[in-house]
């Protein structure tokens, strides 16, 4: 298990926890995926590459997408990965520009285990199974794409990516 700080928050009868994560764990803890169509939707070809400013390397983050028709997710854009992992990178340089507080949202057909602080019933330590994809993204795929591609490259980020997360939730 994986025990992170958690907020929980109750809306219409429905749990779900805010809470925080390096992208280390996000990277071993989240499932990439993509939707796919029965009886095959022809792919787009394969379009001339060049060199990117990103340094993406898409060999090895098209390996990591997998293909389902029960994915929540459309096909990635590359040009947002991209864009994001220049983004990411020139944060880390400057060390002064804006922060990317948006959460990603997240849902496991896992439950989690939160164990609330004594003193305040709604803020304690989420317990979330310690498995490679237990994790699947319904929203921020591209910011954890392109976090992934920069862990990938070699690069330590050392930051937090805010999450929502749900273990009861059916996106479908």
């Amino acid at each position: 298990m994986i025990t992170v700080p958690a907020h929980r928050v109750k809306q219409f009868g429905l749990e779900f926890y805010q809470a925080s994560f390096s992208v280390k764990d996000i990277d071993r803890l989240v499932k990439f995926e993509v939707l796919g169509y029965a009886g095959g939707m022809p792919k787009e070809p394969p379009k001339a590459k060049r060199a990117s400013r990103a340094r993406v390397n898409w060999e090895l983050l098209e390996k990591r997408i997998g293909e389902s028709e029960g994915a929540y997710q459309r096909p990635v854009i590359r040009r947002k990965i991209e864009e994001l992992a220049t983004y990411y990178r020139e944060c880390k340089e400057a060390g002064t520009l804006p922060a990317i507080p948006g959460a990603v949202i997240i849902t496991s057909e896992k439950r989690f285990t939160f164990t609330p602080m004594a003193s305040h019933h709604d803020l304690g330590l989420l317990q979330i199974p310690e498995e490679h994809g237990v994790l699947r993204v319904l929203d921020g795929q591209h910011r954890l794409l392109a976090l992934h591609a920069l862990t990938q490259a070699g690069e330590v980020l050392g930051i937090e990516v805010p999450a929502v997360l749900f273990d009861t939730l059916d996106a479908r």
